[in-house]
């Protein structure tokens, strides 16, 4: 079969050139006929260019990926990669993910330079953080900490650190892994501590439904079990009102034919929380990512409401 040129839409920072190098290397490995006919094609988002405000205030979910995807819908780009929780839960028109790639640990870890791990970090401690979940699910276990705004690619986040603007953040384990930073991990949390944003770890690959000719080439990189995770994931986010508002974090294991989701739902301030789990079948991720939604459900709609 004759491959036609790969044209693969990415964001601009070091990470996301990462992934789609990784994209790309595994396409190539499993259709040589690929190698040296893929181009990157490089556009910022919103998310990029604002680096002032809080991810909420810009849209919340999405705002690193729409733009994206839209390059995809009008045919200017052939796919593009995301770190799959940058995601909205629901596609644009008709675009679908094509692929994941096998999913890197997405558990969170405490970047604090001078400290020795989080317990260790003093009293009204100063995090840097753009994210309602991590700030809630941190003064759920250290109420007394403080919050400011810190936004960037993982390496300016890290300097800003370093040069003593704050005492600590939270990274993925993940990006750190990709970038080879993981030196500057003091503390990796249990996924029941602190668990991660719903498809963390995660990078896929979306593509248009009628592209049948890319969605065959993604077909032989895509990773099943992660693939199902993530199904499970974003159907529990499209299942509770408002996600971007709330403080959820969930994790789903998919594991010979069995998918076990678990979510934690906790109050802005800390102090209220409610956690749910479900399991099943393996082909009925999206099933199940539904059911537990609906389980907290009446939770989030008295969060939003308070």
């Amino acid at each position: 079969m004759q491959w036609p040129r790969l044209r693969i839409g990415t964001r601009p920072s070091r990470l996301a050139r990462v992934q789609v190098e990784m994209v790309r290397a595994a396409l190539c490995r499993q259709v040589p006929d690929l190698e040296g006919n893929i181009e990157t094609i490089v556009a910022d988002t919103p998310g990029d260019r604002n680096r002032s405000s809080n991810l909420e205030d810009l849209g919340g979910r999405g705002v690193f990926t729409d733009d994206l995807d839209a390059l995809v819908a009008t045919g200017q780009v052939d796919c593009v990669v995301h770190a799959m929780k940058d995601m909205a839960p629901t596609m644009q028109g008709s675009l679908v993910v094509g692929a994941t790639l096998k999913r890197e640990d997405p558990r969170e870890v405490l970047v604090a330079p001078g400290h020795l791990n989080f317990e260790a970090l003093p009293s009204g401690a100063v995090f840097g953080s753009s994210s309602i979940r991590r700030r809630a699910l941190l003064r759920r276990l250290r109420p007394d900490l403080q919050f400011a705004l810190l936004r960037g690619n993982v390496e300016e986040r890290i300097a800003h650190l370093e040069n003593g603007k704050f005492d600590g953040t939270i990274l993925a384990y993940a990006g750190l892994a990709r970038l080879g930073l993981l030196a500057h991990a003091k503390e990796v949390f249990p996924l029941h501590v602190l668990p991660p944003d719903p498809a963390q770890g995660a990078i896929g690959i979306v593509c248009h439904s009628d592209n049948f000719m890319v969605r065959r080439a993604l077909q032989f990189i895509n990773h099943a079990p992660t693939y199902q995770e993530v199904k499970a994931e974003r159907a529990l986010l499209r299942s509770l009102p408002c996600p971007d508002a709330l403080a959820l974090g969930a994790t789903a294991r998919a594991n010979k034919g069995q998918l076990e989701l678990s979510a934690l739902l906790v109050s802005e301030d800390g102090s209220e929380e409610w956690s749910g789990q479900v399991d099943g079948l393996v082909d009925d991720a999206d099933a199940l990512g539904v059911r537990l939604g609906r389980e907290l459900r009446g939770p989030a709609q008295r969060l939003l409401s308070a």
